[in-house]
């Protein structure tokens, strides 16, 4: 699953959203690109339930396609 985040601009954007989804799906894997905004996620949660992970930790996000 591929999400937009527009104020994704750090590492520490990375890691704050990387352990948002660690929070609702251990072992999800998660990769981000601060050229594209775009983050990643393989795992076995439904992506509502990943969006409002990074929802929670503060960001804007979309899913993308």
């Amino acid at each position: 699953m591929n999400f937009t985040v527009p104020d994704m601009d750090c590492g520490g954007c990375i890691r704050s959203i990387t352990e948002a989804i660690h929070k609702v799906d251990p072992a999800a894997k998660v990769e981000a690109d601060l050229t594209t905004k775009l983050v990643s996620v393989g795992g076995a949660a439904e992506a509502a339930v990943y969006a409002s992970a990074i929802e929670g930790a503060g960001f804007d996000v979309e899913e993308a396609s």
